[in-house]
């Protein structure tokens, strides 16, 4: 049997000062659903937190990442824009030092094209000279060339008709008489001597006009058709005498 003690009131819980009993004051212990409230809303605020914070950092990358490109992108605008305001500067300057040599190089190739012009004029003139100097050595191998040139006078198409008087150098005269002196008879020509014709050429006049063939009109002939197939030519003066289709060297 226990020990008895008596009771007294003394015993019962003593009250605080703001009337709350001494176990009323212990705090008593969250329930599950409170920690996973508060789990809950912990994890809400670290979430937008994190996410303001992430949002925030990833803003400061890209404005630096931005700002960097835009930074490298403009260096290179700038370059490549001064390098063309130094390449347009330089091909102005450029054109500006070989304006000079431009009118230079036109008035060069004026005068290579002159100079062309006058060597073909002296090759020209020399082609003739030369080609002279070849008719007068064959008509002296060959003094028979007038005989040949009055025989195709004679038969001309048409032919001339009326008396002719044939003009002929002396010499060229004898010949002539010697191989075609019959036939100038019949067909009533007439034969002259005229010591200014040179040998192998000959003049022809009768009603119907005056024919030259001589040496000098027909060299003139030869003359302006080679000079008419050069670059440049001066045109000769015109001669009035009446000219034949055959009346070539």
């Amino acid at each position: 049997m226990s020990q008895w003690r008596r009771w007294n009131m003394g015993e019962l819980p003593e009250e605080g000062d703001d009337g709350t009993t001494e176990a009323a004051a212990t705090p008593r212990p969250p329930t599950r659903q409170e920690l996973d409230d508060e789990r809950r809303r912990a994890r809400e605020t670290g979430h937008r937190e994190g996410h303001a914070q992430g949002h925030q950092k990833g803003y400061d990358e890209g404005y630096q990442k931005g700002l960097a490109q835009g930074l490298e992108q403009g260096l290179a605008e700038g370059r490549a824009r001064a390098e063309q305001e130094i390449a347009d500067a330089l091909n102005r300057r450029c054109e500006e030092a070989l304006a000079p040599l431009g009118r230079l190089v036109d008035e060069f190739r004026t005068a290579l094209s002159e100079l062309d012009d006058a060597v073909a004029e002296d090759l020209t003139d020399l082609a003739l000279a030369t080609g002279r100097q070849l008719a007068d050595d064959a008509l002296k191998a060959r003094p028979r060339q007038v005989v040949e040139l009055v025989q195709r006078l004679l038969h001309t198409d048409p032919p001339l008709v009326g008396r002719q008087r044939l003009w002929l150098h002396p010499l060229d005269l004898r010949l002539v008489e010697r191989h075609l002196g019959e036939q100038l008879e019949a067909a009533g020509w007439t034969l002259r001597a005229d010591e200014r014709l040179h040998r192998g050429g000959c003049r022809v006049s009768g009603e119907q006009g005056d024919i030259d063939a001589t040496w000098e009109r027909r060299w003139q002939a030869v003359n302006r058709q080679v000079r008419r197939r050069a670059p440049r030519h001066t045109p000769e003066p015109e001669d009035h005498g009446v000219a034949h289709e055959d009346d070539a060297p």
